[in-house]
């Protein structure tokens, strides 16, 4: 009898048990925090893919549970990946945010990208204040100085 019970507890070690699996679901956006439709969404290790809608919104159902490689793919090979945690019921999120070629290249120089990103904007903002203060000096027009937050 010990034997027997051995046999079929062998056997049912051997049988797959049915995965655990969640959703995963995020935001693409681009270096400047707006949506990105269009853009490819894939976790390579499980062979799934998917597209961002207008809101740059994705969604995977049944995503076997643990620790996935999850990457965006912008087309001539530009890829930007992350790691998302998924749990055995439930739901987890993963939201991207592209940087731009000049914060990777910034970046290879072994500045932070997210700095890197921050230092780009801020540049951009301060050359459009310098370009409305050399216009109005042009003109002959007050110089009104304000702070403008980064949504412009």
């Amino acid at each position: 009898m010990t034997t027997r019970l051995a046999l079929i507890l062998a056997a049912a070690a051997l049988v797959p048990t049915a995965a655990h699996a969640g959703e995963l679901s995020g935001t693409v956006r681009d270096a400047s925090a707006r949506p990105v439709a269009g853009a490819q969404v894939v976790i390579p290790g499980l062979g799934l893919a998917t597209t961002t809608a207008e809101d740059g919104t994705y969604r995977f159902d049944d995503v076997v549970e643990g620790e996935h490689r999850v990457g965006v793919e912008l087309g001539e090979g530009n890829r930007q990946f992350a790691s998302a945690s998924v749990p055995a019921e439930g739901e987890a999120t993963r939201n991207f945010f592209l940087y731009s070629a000049r914060s990777v290249a910034v970046a290879e120089t072994g500045m932070n990208p997210v700095e890197a990103m921050l230092l780009e904007t801020l540049a951009a903002r301060a050359w459009d204040e310098a370009r409305e203060v050399a216009a109005n000096e042009e003109t002959g027009e007050a110089v009104s100085w304000r702070w403008r937050d980064l949504d412009g």
